[in-house]
């Protein structure tokens, strides 16, 4: 009884989200409009802010992928019995050089606008 009950919850929830989507597709048909959902607009200093805390994510990414490239370099050179080549620690350090670098000047930038 509970399973079919979800099951109708969620057959309903994804035609309702098909309708809204066919709203945006087609919007010449009246009856369509009626399940159109227009978020509310931005103020410029709202997208400012979002576009702000989108490029600290976005450093924060990359310091984090430079921190993890050594790590998971040594990892997978050690669990598939190879050895460390020098082209290849060289390349993984300067990988995580350029992620760490990019990281920090991209909050270091965006902290002082």
């Amino acid at each position: 009884m509970y399973r079919s009950i979800q099951l109708a919850l969620v057959a309903l929830m994804a035609v309702v989200f098909g309708l809204s989507v066919l709203s945006r597709r087609f919007p010449h048909i009246a009856w369509l409009q009626l399940f159109r959902v227009n978020p509310p607009p931005l103020s410029d200093e709202e997208r400012a802010r979002m576009r702000r805390r989108a490029n600290i994510h976005t450093a924060i990414e990359l310091i984090l992928m430079g921190i993890a490239l050594p790590m998971l370099y040594v990892a997978g050179t050690v669990m598939f019995f190879n050895s460390f080549s020098a082209t290849a620690t060289t390349l993984v350090v300067v990988g995580s050089c350029l992620c760490l670098g990019l990281g920090i000047s991209a909050i270091w930038r965006n902290r002082r606008k």
